[in-house]
């Protein structure tokens, strides 16, 4: 298990925020959200009931509670069949009334609790496949959910119970093939799959930091109906020596990318678009150098048939953990007078990619710099990577100095600074944009008509270093043996940390099977425990796609949850911004109680409500047709995520709308 070395603060939750007593209602006329991201992901909506003249008059219109309260919460609730669908961490699934937050019906995947997954417990979202004439009677209309225990399960989407005609009794075991799992939460999915036609389409996230023979990352294709598989992407590179090589009882190989994050399908094109992640492990791999192939990059596959008709690698050969954590956004726009379809990618670089979503190809120029080619690792890296126009390049660098009274000095004196794509060495490395990404999962959003790109942004420098294996196995036998007591198991953690000089709140990750350990942790100054970045610690931006230019961009968040202060330097956290018609960006993924309005034109905040916790997630937003006429909802998961040590966490979920009167 990779040995781990973070301190986590889990606080309380807002007493003020109780749920609302609601009605249930039957399904309603509900339009607006019927798939992760929205249509394409763009995470956009064409209802402007809410809109720049009134958003201010924006009020609570039902909360309810799940009951289930984790570590992080960064669901964002679909709206399908009239009924309001989403996930909590733990895997239950539940369907809301949309217009009163009313339970329809619950379903708990029931995993087990104390299994601690390594990218921690969490569900993103579910897919829905909705009926068609030809299928009549129970589950005609079916939730696809995948679990932290890697099932993947069909429900009835009318009752939530299990289709027993999908897989086992409703049920497909994602573990079988993959490879030998080391511990429990080895292996887990983590983001909803996807429906294209017929074929319901799965992914995973495999801890990459611990061996080079991980479980395989292969992505699946399952038939929507009975779940028998239709196919499987392997992402071995062309041309792989399944003969020679480490592969699994399915014949995977191991050790490839994964694809955690979330994907896209074009229905019309018979297209499934990939983010995925970089080959295990991550930085140092060694023998597995070739598996990089499909690694960091948009894969485009034929949905039906699993085919690869084409890649794009955002990073040549990665070795910063800048695995692309982002959905793909499809979207058609009119570039240069021409209706174009696209795919937009945004990446942990903070850069945002544009390319022709039939055939990879930059739409956007991309020119290919020399990087820096040092250290250990200088025969894995490449001495080209790809860089987008300046407009979408929208991480900040890292800057010496950026604290005041020379906080940060000191470490910035034993440490390399350098800009993207610094080698990592055995000194301690600066990386800003960091592994923790200028743009994680929450992504980007698209306003394809008026051609506009909006961004949230962080500024959270990491240290990396790696460790020569040799330099630890004495202490690494007495970690990793079996028969080792848990007191000797501390004292040679300690040993360890004293050894290398790692500070409290470090990461290691063994890389089993290379050289090298990785060791890394937030680049903080002593004192205050700030960032060294300095402020803004996190950004909002709009970027107009045909003019290349970036329109406004303003600090997003503040510190008041932090050190009570309502400082305006912005509040690092995850969850991606919502655009509307009515003009307006809704966005909260920030380490702060609030979620924000903005204008999309001018930047100005038009809309600041507090909510019980952080929301670490993306808004939804639908409009329900009542008597009085239609009313928009915008909807969003505040649970906060334990890990920032600012806000707590929780297990509300909060409807927004306007009073009735008005």
């Amino acid at each position: 298990m990779t040995l781990t070395l973070i301190l986590l603060a889990v606080g309380g939750c807002d007493a003020d925020f109780a749920p609302t007593a609601a009605a249930v209602g039957q399904p309603r006329d509900a339009a607006g959200w019927v798939s992760y991201g929205g249509a394409g992901g763009q995470k956009y909506s064409d209802h402007r009931v809410i809109n720049k003249s009134n958003v201010a008059h924006l009020t609570p219109a039902w909360i309810y509670r799940t009951g289930d309260i984790a570590t992080v919460a960064q669901a964002t609730p679909i709206v399908a069949a009239g009924r309001l669908l989403f996930c909590t961490s733990f895997n239950q699934v539940i369907a809301l009334d949309p217009l009163t937050g009313g339970a329809l019906w619950q379903f708990d995947a029931v995993i087990d609790r104390q299994a601690r997954p390594a990218n921690e417990f969490n569900c993103r979202g579910v897919a829905v496949r909705l009926a068609t004439s030809a299928e009549p009677g129970m589950c005609r209309q079916r939730v696809y959910m995948a679990t932290n225990d890697a099932r993947l399960m069909a429900l009835d989407l009318e009752t939530g119970a299990l289709c027993a005609g999908f897989g086992q009794q409703g049920v497909i075991d994602l573990s079988h093939g993959v490879g030998e799992i080391k511990w429990a939460g080895e292996y887990q999915v983590t983001s909803p799959p996807v429906v294209a036609g017929d074929v319901v389409i799965v992914g995973s996230a495999v801890s990459d930091g611990n061996r080079v023979a991980a479980p395989s990352g292969v992505v699946r294709g399952y038939d929507a109906r009975s779940g028998e598989l239709v196919w499987a992407f392997d992402l071995a590179p062309p041309g792989f020596d399944y003969a020679r090589r480490p592969v699994s009882s399915a014949g995977y190989a191991l050790g490839t990318p994964n694809v955690w994050s979330v994907m896209s399908v074009d229905a019309q094109r018979d297209l499934v678009f990939l983010p995925t992640g970089n080959p295990s492990p991550d930085y140092d791999r060694g023998a597995n150098a070739d598996l990089n192939h499909y690694g960091s990059s948009v894969v485009a596959l034929r949905a039906s048939s699993g085919e690869v008709v084409w890649h794009f690698p955002t990073v040549i050969n990665d070795l910063w953990d800048f695995d692309v954590p982002a959905q793909p956004v499809l979207a058609d726009l009119t570039l240069a007078g021409v209706l174009t379809p696209v795919v937009i990618q945004a990446t942990k670089m903070g850069f945002v990619f544009v390319l022709h979503r039939e055939t990879g190809e930059p739409v956007l120029e991309v020119t290919y710099r020399d990087v820096p080619v040092t250290g250990p690792l200088a025969d894995q890296l490449s001495p080209v990577q790809p860089f987008p126009p300046a407009a979408f390049q929208v991480s900040r660098s890292y800057q010496r100095g950026s604290l005041p009274l020379g906080l940060c000095n000191g470490v910035d004196d034993a440490s390399v600074l350098g800009p993207v794509y610094t080698p990592i060495t055995e000194r301690w490395t600066v990386g800003l944009p960091s592994n923790m990404g200028a743009i994680n999962w929450g992504g980007v959003a698209v306003d394809a008509e008026r051609g506009l790109l909006a961004v949230n942004t962080n500024s959270v420098p990491f240290r990396t270093r790696l460790i020569k294996r040799a330099d630890a196995q004495d202490l690494l036998a007495v970690i990793d043996a079996q028969d080792t007591s848990d007191e000797a198991r501390e004292q040679a953690r300690e040993r360890f940390k004293a050894r290398f000089d790692l500070p409290d709140s470090v990461e290691v990750a063994p890389q089993h099977g290379s050289t090298h350990l990785m060791a890394r942790h937030m680049h903080m100054d002593p004192w205050l425990g700030a960032p060294c970045s300095g402020a803004p610690l996190a950004e909002m931006l709009v970027i107009d796609i045909n003019e290349q230019r970036q329109v406004w961009r303003k600090p997003h968040g503040n510190l008041r949850d932090y050190l009570g202060l309502p400082l305006n330097w912005g509040a690092p956290g995850m969850g991606g911004p919502m655009l509307t018609a009515g003009g307006l960006v809704f966005v909260a993924a920030a380490a702060e109680k609030a979620v924000r309005a903005y204008d999309v034109d001018s930047g100005e905040e038009l809309w600041y409500h507090r909510l019980p916790h952080p929301g670490n997630a993306t808004p939804t937003t639908y409009t329900v047709q009542t008597e009085a006429g239609p009313r928009q909802f915008v909807v969003l998961l505040a649970g906060g995520d334990a890990r920032s040590g600012m806000g707590g966490v929780g297990d509300y979920l909060v409807s927004f709308a306007l009073p009735q009167q008005l």
